[in-house]
């Protein structure tokens, strides 16, 4: 999934944090040990809790346009999936479990055929129950994005298009209402049977994703399609940012909702507000001093760089605090179409300093540097130092230079597009000034956080380096490669491979690494297929995302979760200090 376009001393410095880190996380909640103090303990039933984020509004919480960690964390509020990750910290938080199905599902021998079962008693928040018509009818919108500029769902992830049998034509019931696609079945009102195209093993992690939630039939034939809630809460208010607002978003409590029907989620507070464009520094600011009006604010973003040690040296803020290591890297596409050179893109990537766009992050407290894209929990994971640079985060300039002067070919200028955000502003300009030095001109691309990335599902409207993020959809390697770097996910309205890379020896490698005959098999074929890609310079890893997110005094069932790199949003309440 896509991260959020943000994400770091002496290697001695850098182990004495993380062992800090690293001891916070271990003691946060779990389900069934709550604490009894800090963010992690057990919340009490009822009050506000507001989450504070720099971004500019969410554009959308359409569940089929859904493919941004941030979003996703906030709409599992409202929109029910079909499975979801356990609500835990850690390993545990891998787990995947039945949401809106009763389990796992059912497979074939090939793993090509799918059936799930939905719970009783599933009610949309109008009082009208959820069939598997309605999923099929959500899960068939996927195919919209094949309607071009008439699209209604532009963005979401690639794969239902990508894995569904359905004709080749197929444009989603929007436009094709009778169409029969083999794909996306119901057996009886309770059971929806996907045939695929491929085998997929981890199917039932994709349905994680609310690409797969249902849609109430007849909804959602818009662009500013407001979900029908099936989750614990609705949306009371929301507007998308606008040129004149950041947007709004309030989420109360929906009395269809039955917890009974519902493994996951808990729903302490009575009311979510999400404050939009809010100043970090600011915010960070006042929870440090104390100021009561706070006590119920949670930072999405990190504590910025200027508040960390202080952060991190108080005993009481550091247990206010939601933090560790992420499954999320931050990254820089480079576009195989304009650079398209090998020496030249790997220059590129010698010549990228990570020490300098990480320290304006934070350093190390909010990252480790990273060599390739699968990061080191991961299975997949392979450690390989292709280019020289592990132990030389600043680059290496006097090579980078020599690959220029031997490929004689390369732009002398480029286009970087960000997120237009102050941190990002100032993490772009020290890519204009280290590229300077190699004697290419870098022109910043500024592009409004809220809508970035469904400007760049388009290919076309992209340049030639590309800032951003992901966090793996499932772990295994299977969950960050493709999306980001198969020839067959360059799918128009819903692109995330920004490298644009399409090159058949990399795609069968990880075809291959797909049908593998078992998951060790897999996983040792995943970190190959990661270094052929590194090798091809088409990306360059800058670092494996930590987080610290600063909660009030009042915050409790904090905790990070792997699947968003993010503290869990559903699983927040606050403690009722006067009881």
């Amino acid at each position: 999934m896509r991260g959020n376009s943000t994400t770091r001393r002496s290697r001695m410095a850098a182990a004495a944090v993380t062992a800090v880190l690293v001891a916070t996380v271990a003691g946060a909640c779990t389900v069934d040990e709550p604490e009894d103090t800090g963010v992690s303990g057990r919340p009490d039933v009822g009050g506000t809790v507001r989450i504070a984020t720099q971004a500019g509004g969410f554009e959308t919480l359409d569940p089929q346009r859904l493919f941004i960690t941030s979003q996703m964390n906030a709409s599992k509020l409202i929109t029910r999936t079909l499975t979801t990750f356990m609500p835990a910290p850690g390993l545990e938080g891998a787990e995947i479990v039945g949401d809106l199905a009763t389990d796992m599902g059912r497979p074939n021998k090939d793993n090509t055929v799918w059936e799930f079962t939905l719970r009783s008693g599933l009610k949309w928040e109008t009082g009208e129950t959820v069939t598997c018509d309605d999923v099929r009818y959500g899960v068939l919108r996927n195919f919209d994005i094949r309607n071009g500029e008439d699209a209604v769902v532009i963005g979401g992830p690639p794969y239902p298009v990508k894995w569904l049998d359905a004709p080749d034509d197929y444009a989603g019931p929007l436009s094709d209402p009778d169409v029969h696609v083999p794909g996306v079945v119901c057996i009886d009102d309770d059971t929806i049977r996907f045939k695929l195209k491929e085998s997929v093993p981890h199917f039932p992690a994709a349905l994680s994703m609310t690409a797969f939630s249902p849609v109430p039939q007849g909804e959602g034939v818009d662009g500013d399609y407001v979900p029908v809630a099936t989750g614990p809460y609705k949306l009371e208010e929301f507007s998308p940012p606008a040129e004149d607002s950041v947007g709004a978003a309030v989420f109360v409590r929906n009395d269809q909702w039955d917890a009974e029907t519902d493994p996951v989620r808990s729903a302490y507070p009575d009311r979510v507000e999400y404050v939009f464009g809010a100043d970090v520094e600011e915010t960070a600011q006042q929870i440090v001093a104390g100021n009561p009006d706070y006590d119920n604010v949670v930072m999405y973003e990190s504590v910025p760089a200027n508040y960390l040690q202080q952060v991190v040296n108080d005993t009481q803020l550091m247990s206010q605090t939601v933090n560790g290591q992420t499954n999320g890297i931050t990254y820089m596409a480079i576009n195989t179409r304009t650079v398209t050179d090998l020496e030249c893109r790997q220059a590129l990537v010698y010549g990228f300093n990570k020490r300098k766009y990480l320290d304006i992050r934070g350093g190390q407290l909010l990252g480790e540097y990273a060599n390739s894209m699968i990061g080191p929990d991961d299975p997949g994971h392979k450690d390989f130092d292709i280019y020289g640079l592990k132990d030389n985060p600043e680059g290496d300039l006097e090579r980078a230079r020599q690959l220029l002067d031997e490929a004689g070919d390369c732009p002398t200028e480029l286009t970087l597009d960000a997120p237009d955000t102050p941190a990002n502003k100032l993490t772009a300009q020290t890519v204009v000034d280290t590229y300077g030095r190699m004697g290419i001109a870098v022109k910043l691309n500024l592009i409004d956080i809220a809508s970035y990335y469904s400007v760049l599902d388009y290919p076309e409207n992209q340049h030639d380096l590309v800032i951003t993020g992901w966090a793996s959809d499932w772990p295994g390697g299977s969950g960050v490669l493709p999306a980001l770097f198969h020839g067959d996910m360059l799918i128009e309205g819903a692109n995330s491979n920004f490298s644009l890379l399409d090159d058949p020896e990399i795609n069968a490698m990880m075809d291959a690494a797909a049908s593998a005959d078992n998951l060790e098999q897999s996983y040792d074929l995943w970190g190959e297929v990661d270094q052929a890609v590194q090798e091809m310079a088409v990306s360059v890893p800058i670092s494996y995302m930590k987080v610290m997110s600063l909660c009030g005094p009042d915050v409790r069932g904090g905790f990070l979760n792997a699947q968003w790199s993010a503290v869990d949003i559903s699983s927040l309440g606050l403690v009722d200090e006067t009881a």
